[in-house]
């Protein structure tokens, strides 16, 4: 090949990392951009409740939300303490549904948590669902419990997921169902990982194909290659956002050829020194 040629390929090449970098960085930024703050008032003798997911428990089927309420005008004095008590039901949950907020009180913030179904084991392409999600509120007044009008708003403070909420009852916009899944960027990063892992048995079999062969001379030092090579593949594996414990998909589908194309690998090099050994 001229010079021009390998100036030219190496041109190319640049190009493409170049490309394939940007790519990354913009599918990041995109997948990880806010939207337009929430303006939202409750309506006077009503309220405007968030439920607001937090944190996604694959291994215990669950999603952990924290339900904040904006009672309106009406359910709260002039010094914007509760009038009477303000009980907000969430059903169904894996946890107690039922928050009270005591009345001469301000409200707070309040954990939940939801039944997510859901499989950890298909990381990471695993979603959860939620489903049939129901958010009612009440007021505990002096002549019994009284429903009050509200407004649920789903959100998260979730990096790396993506949120939806879709409802499913057409006479109330509390009844909803809520999918979590993860963002591309995150599926993307996810998959360079186990492209990385692939990447490592190829080269170790190519290495000790070529030395088999007599192709190239056989050189001690590499046997330590392999070695840390070998021992790379559970540090990397263990870089897998979300933890999918072992005996995930992944494992079967990726790791363990991983690790057994790694031992092949050594296995050949060993060959390959008895039979060009003294």
């Amino acid at each position: 090949m001229t010079t021009v040629g390998r100036r030219a390929r190496g041109v190319v090449l640049a190009v493409v990392v170049v490309a394939a970098y940007v790519a990354v960085i913009l599918t990041y930024a995109l997948g990880s951009s806010t939207g337009a703050p929430d303006l939202r008032e409750p309506a006077p003798g009503k309220a405007l409740v968030y439920l607001d997911v937090d944190t996604v428990s694959g291994e215990k089927f669950s999603l952990d939300a924290r339900v904040s309420v904006y009672p309106g005008e009406g359910l709260t004095d002039d010094d914007g303490n509760l009038v009477d008590d303000l009980i907000v039901d969430v059903t169904p949950t894996a946890s107690a549904g039922t928050l009270t907020f005591p009345s001469g009180t301000r409200v707070g913030p309040l954990p939940v948590s939801l039944y997510a179904d859901g499989d950890i084991r298909h990381w990471p392409f695993d979603t959860y669902d939620a489903s049939s999600i129901q958010v009612r509120v009440f007021s505990n007044a002096a002549t019994g419990r009284v429903a009050v009008p509200s407004e649920i708003v789903v959100t998260d403070s979730l990096t790396s997921w993506s949120v939806e909420a879709v409802d499913i009852d057409a006479s109330s916009a509390q009844a909803f169902d809520i999918r979590v899944s993860r963002t591309v960027g995150t599926t993307i990063f996810d998959i360079a990982i186990c492209v990385v892992l692939v990447v490592l048995p190829m080269c170790t079999l190519f290495v000790s194909i070529q030395t088999l062969r007599r192709r190239k001379q056989f050189l001690p030092p590499i046997m330590t290659w392999f070695a840390v090579t070998l021992f790379a593949v559970l540090p990397i594996r263990n870089l897998f956002p979300g933890a999918p414990p072992i005996g995930s998909w992944v494992d079967y589908t990726v790791v363990l050829w991983v690790v057994a194309g790694l031992a092949t690998a050594m296995v050949l090099y060993v060959v390959a020194w008895w039979r060009q050994g003294p």
